[in-house]
């Protein structure tokens, strides 16, 4: 048989053979009852088992498989080239998964953070809300970085104290029980982060000036320190869109002197460098070379005040108070100098502080606090350390009979003690006055001429007083707060339209003090001076914003608690603690009963504002809520 006929039989077998199958399957197809299920799917006992393909790992994404010995195949990171074993059955992929946790350069790290989220309570950012809000937070070792540069920071802490063993240990503690664990950084790495952090939040303040143009009123003060290097710092106030106050120091830098022009020169950079265009007011003290760096900004920055700079500089009214007290407490530095050495004496060593405490004992003072020390320099600090010392009196005249050191001469006496009590009870109206005008977390603008009202008033009662202390106290006061502050000319006027948009007072609430104090043709002159200015304000702004509302300016109008009060019957010779509350009450209680003139039609909002009922309340008010 050849070939041919051997290939021709073998093809008519398999064909054969392939009949005799097909015919087999269709019998057994015809044979077999087929189960269904409940769902309708073949039941099938044991169906046959079939590997399917297996899905490639996720890391394969990231890694490079390598050519080289297939018994020991290897792979490359993509991002940071380091090689790992990947054979199927020896390594698998779990060292490849582990590195792209850890991976510095992995671009999805942040991601990818499995880390199971928990429930926890934060306080709230609102100042002085001692509420807190349920947020939920995981475990993340960026997170952890940026908290301890924050606490740093915050707390004032050195660099090195990320070096503390102590501090180490208790971060292992803390980490010991998550899957990573946080190494502390050293402080190298701290300085770095820090000085990223600071770039950073100036990077997003910047651009919330650019963005938003707000009209900012800035602070700014000089000093020179105990190393005598000159330093500058700028502070900037404003309201944001949401009708919130913010402060932020803009810079707080060395400069090369005291100079106007130099300190002109160093504010227009500052400005410059954060995109600032618009500025309001800026509060200086009054020194005169702070008169030249007005006028330089004036000259150099004029296009971004308001008409022309009319209203850039104000004299800070917290300094001017300081130069008041100041040089009247001088008058009577014998008295608190006893009382200052009285002070010091039992606080040199423990051992005098020690006796001390026993005489308190024994004269049986029921006062927790102790004696403190004054800055010869600043008398609100003298006038703390006076309230101070009185309660301590019968304790300090014990102690001479204790401490035989303790020098008689020098030693306070029944009179130096008589004469403190008056000066605090005379001092307290401007420590409390100061307290106010000085508050940086809320607005104080129309506040200002309020308790400019109470100092004035506060030092014509003292002069009329019966003791020859506080006479001579309040004449020179008297002579001083003429000079800065009695000529309401001179005075920015910003400082009434404050009042003006406050709507407790209004406009009619300043002709009222006015006409009080200066009489009838001081309030005419000076109240359509304001009023003209209100009206001057509303044309500019109202012009600006028709176009596009956009931030809110910055004019510093306040919110205030109960403003003080006027009574004629304050007795600053009695035991009786008084304060600025008693300054004030009988003018507001006499205005408020003549501030509901009604509006014609047709008037435009300002005179709708202005003739429109005086806003009551009680208690705290919150002038900023109000005109959003």
């Amino acid at each position: 048989m050849d070939s041919t006929d051997m290939e021709l039989e073998c093809d008519g077998s398999c064909e054969t053979s392939k009949i005799v199958r097909d015919e087999d399957t269709d019998a057994k197809r015809k044979t077999i009852d087929v189960d269904l299920d409940s769902y309708g799917r073949e039941d099938v006992p044991n169906p046959p088992k079939i590997r399917k393909n297996v899905k490639q790992s996720m890391v394969w994404d990231h890694f490079e498989r390598l050519k080289g010995d297939p018994n020991d195949p290897r792979a490359k990171c993509k991002y940071c080239g380091v090689v790992y074993a990947c054979h199927s059955k020896h390594n698998g992929t779990g060292t490849m998964k582990h590195h792209l946790e850890n991976c510095k350069k992995y671009p999805y790290q942040k991601k990818r953070d499995q880390t199971q989220m928990t429930l926890a309570f934060k306080p709230k950012d609102k100042v002085g809300d001692n509420s807190s809000q349920l947020v939920c937070e995981s475990f993340s070792l960026e997170g952890c970085r940026e908290a301890l540069v924050e606490m740093i920071i915050v707390d004032e802490l050195p660099f090195k104290f990320v070096d503390g063993k102590g501090f180490k240990k208790f971060v292992d503690k803390l980490t010991c029980e998550n899957h990573t664990r946080f190494v502390v950084p050293s402080r190298f790495t701290v300085a770095r982060d820090v000085l990223k952090l600071y770039v950073n939040e100036k990077n997003r303040l910047r651009d919330m000036f650019v963005k938003n143009k707000y009209r900012v009123s800035l602070t700014t003060d000089c000093w020179t320190s105990g190393q005598n290097i000159n330093y500058m710092v700028l502070t900037t106030h404003f309201i944001d869109s949401d009708w919130k106050l913010h402060k932020r120091i803009l810079n707080f830098c060395p400069i090369e002197n005291h100079k106007g022009d130099t300190i002109g020169k160093t504010i227009e950079k500052n400005l410059k460098d954060w995109g600032i265009e618009r500025v309001m007011t800026l509060t200086v003290d009054n020194a005169s070379s702070n008169d030249t760096a007005v006028a330089y900004l004036l000259k150099r920055f004029n296009k971004g005040l308001l008409f022309g700079g009319e209203f850039l500089h104000v004299r800070c009214c917290a300094h001017i108070l300081n130069l008041i007290v100041t040089d009247a407490c001088k008058e009577h530095n014998d008295c608190i100098d006893r009382i200052r050495y009285a002070g010091r004496f039992i606080r040199s060593s423990p051992a005098r502080f020690l006796k001390f405490k026993k005489c308190i004992k024994l004269e049986k003072i029921a006062c927790k606090s102790y004696v403190c020390l004054d800055v010869p320099t600043r008398w609100n600090s003298t006038y703390m350390m006076l309230e101070a010392a009185v309660k301590f009196e019968k304790a300090f005249d014990r102690l001479e009979d204790e401490d035989a050191s303790y020098i008689h001469d020098m030693s306070p006496n029944k009179e130096d003690w008589t004469n403190a009590r008056m000066l605090i009870r005379f001092l307290k109206v401007f420590y409390d006055v100061t307290l106010k005008i000085s508050g940086s977390l809320y607005t104080t603008s129309n506040l200002v001429f309020h308790q400019i009202t109470v100092v004035q008033n506060c030092i014509c009662l003292n002069a009329g007083s019966a003791n020859a202390l506080l006479v001579g106290m309040a004449n020179n006061m008297k002579a001083k707060f003429e000079k800065y502050l009695g000529n309401n000319e001179k005075n920015n006027l910003l400082l009434y339209v404050a009042i003006v948009l406050d709507p407790r007072k209004k406009l009619k609430f300043v002709s009222f003090c006015l006409k009080t104090f200066f009489g009838p043709e001081v309030a005419e002159s000076m109240g359509n001076v304001v009023e003209q200015c209100c009206r001057r304000l509303f044309h500019e702004y109202s012009t600006t914003r028709s176009g596009s509302r956009q931030g809110c300016s910055s004019t510093s109008i306040t919110s205030t608690q109960t403003v003080s009060g006027l009574d004629a019957n304050i007795d600053f010779d009695s035991n009786e603690n008084v304060g600025e509350d008693f300054v004030y009450d009988t003018i507001v209680e006499e205005f408020e009963d003549d501030v509901s003139t009604p509006f014609e039609e047709g008037s435009s909002e300002i005179d709708i504002y202005l003739l429109e009922a005086n806003v009551r309340t009680e208690g705290d008010f919150d002038i900023l809520q109000w005109w959003k």
